[in-house]
């Protein structure tokens, strides 16, 4: 994505300084901001009710009042806001209690310009793409909460773009990605999106349902079509009539199934299990995959001719590794969700929990992220996250990022202090985590490596948070 240009966008300088007052403004000022001036918490919010500020460059030490308290008064009245903090006095504990309350980010004095032009470029450059994140879910939200679905990265906008391009028309779409990375979410939003809104959504995982049953639960059966079958039972495709079916995991279909469903997405009809007669169904096809669909049609597990019905619109869900901009607010999402949910007030996290969860390689996705919040929040002893809060394998992330010069030996010198049972997930969970990255994410190829079937791995996956 281009670079945005920044300019005329307003900087409130709260100095009472004069030297340094004056020579902030007319640094910024040629770089063509609109600058306003203040000397005081008076004068901060007399120009605060005057107009509209984007940044607020703070002394921390004021002859009126404390800077922090001026920040806190601000952003309880404008969230967005991003106020940089300035003082002579840094200290941890001073940044710690900026972090608490709000604050953007913290300069000690005297002030490196370099660095507060990056810090005041990505803080308006996050703005920016806040309003066009909810320029975009605005479209969405209309039929369907998107709240769920976090994303101010580029890669997650064209995302946002291409749902509302899709959503109307009936073309069958392809969502492609790694675990965990959100592909029902989308799913739902272009269903909800779509004119189909009022009929069913219906979903089912091609994965969680064992062979011998999954034709039934798709096509429906016939009243004795089989031992059990006591009673007509109609399959997911008749449920989602006039609607939309997810068909997630499709990757995992397997072949006698993969060719009833190309008929019928050629005929718009199929007959139940045990019956004869051709029930027509009018049902839009949303699925979705991690596996590599291509390596699968060479391998002759995945049918070409399918493979090409069903990719008539393709979308791609970038891992959460390949957009770290999203993380920070993903956590702020996932701290305000269960936070709401455990009846805790938490305020914020830590720098060290925070730069743990920001260095983490996320093998898991958003999924993986979702969780050790909510960990966090459950465990955390105070209104702040530590990183002790944070699940045991996080708070030795840099054992576990540099795990290709440390043997399992080293990772257990480091994670003394957790029991036999910790360590022990700790392993396996490098373990698992290593096959499936020399495995590009296929699940299936990492099984084999694992030596487990495709349901062992998909449960250690849930059960070690990956």
């Amino acid at each position: 994505m281009a670079e945005i240009i920044l300019m005329n966008e307003r900087i409130l300088i709260v100095e009472d300084d004069l030297n340094t007052l004056e020579g902030l403004a007319e640094i910024l000022a040629q770089e063509e901001f609109h600058i306003v001036k203040a000397k005081n918490s008076k004068e901060a919010f007399l120009a605060l009710n005057q107009g509209i500020i984007n940044i607020v460059l703070m002394d921390y030490l004021l002859p009126d009042k404390d800077g922090l308290e001026i920040s806190k008064t601000i952003l309880q009245r404008n969230t967005d806001i991003k106020i940089i903090m300035m003082t002579a006095f840094g200290s941890v504990k001073n940044a710690v209690e900026a972090m608490k309350i709000g604050i953007y980010d913290y300069l000690t004095k005297p002030i490196d310009i370099d660095e507060l032009f990056i810090i005041i470029r990505r803080a308006i450059r996050e703005q920016q793409l806040i309003i066009e994140n909810i320029d975009l879910k605005d479209k969405l939200l209309q039929t369907y909460s998107f709240e769920n679905i976090i994303g101010f990265s580029g890669k997650m906008q064209n995302v946002f773009k291409k749902i509302i391009k899709v959503a109307n028309s009936d073309a069958t779409v392809l969502i492609r990605g790694e675990s965990g990375t959100g592909k029902e979410l989308i799913a739902r939003a272009i269903h909800f999106q779509s004119a189909r809104a009022g009929k069913p959504l219906v979903e089912i995982s091609c994965a969680s349902i064992p062979e011998t049953l999954l034709e039934s639960e798709l096509f429906g059966h016939e009243k004795g079509a089989f031992t059990g079958a006591y009673k007509l039972k109609k399959g997911k495709f008749e449920l989602a009539h006039g609607g939309s079916l997810f068909l997630d995991e499709i990757g995992e279909l397997p072949l006698s199934l993969q060719a009833k469903l190309l008929r019928v997405l050629q005929d718009r009809t199929f007959t139940r299990v045990g019956g004869i007669e051709k029930i027509e169904v009018d049902v839009r096809l949303i699925t979705a995959t991690n596996t590599n669909l291509e390596n699968a049609i060479e391998k002759s597990h995945f049918r070409e001719d399918l493979y090409y019905r069903l990719n008539v619109i393709p979308i791609f869900i970038p891992p959460l590794r390949e957009r770290t901009e999203d993380i920070g607010p993903l956590i702020d999402h996932f701290i305000n969700k269960y936070s709401t949910k455990n009846k805790r007030t938490i305020k914020g996290i830590a720098p060290e929990a925070m730069n743990a969860l920001m260095n983490c390689n996320w093998l898991g996705n958003v999924r993986e992220l979702e969780n050790a919040i909510e960990n966090a929040v459950v465990m955390a002893d105070s209104d702040i996250i530590q990183l002790s809060d944070l699940p045991g394998y996080l708070q030795y992330q840099v054992s576990i990022n540099n795990a290709s010069k440390l043997n399992l030996n080293d990772m257990l010198k480091s994670s003394s202090e957790l029991n036999f049972k910790e360590q022990l997930m700790l392993c396996e969970r490098e373990i698992v985590r290593k096959a499936l990255q020399a495995s590009q994410g296929n699940r299936t190829h990492a099984a084999k490596k694992l030596g487990f079937s495709v349901r062992t791995l998909r449960n250690k996956i849930q059960k070690l948070k990956l």
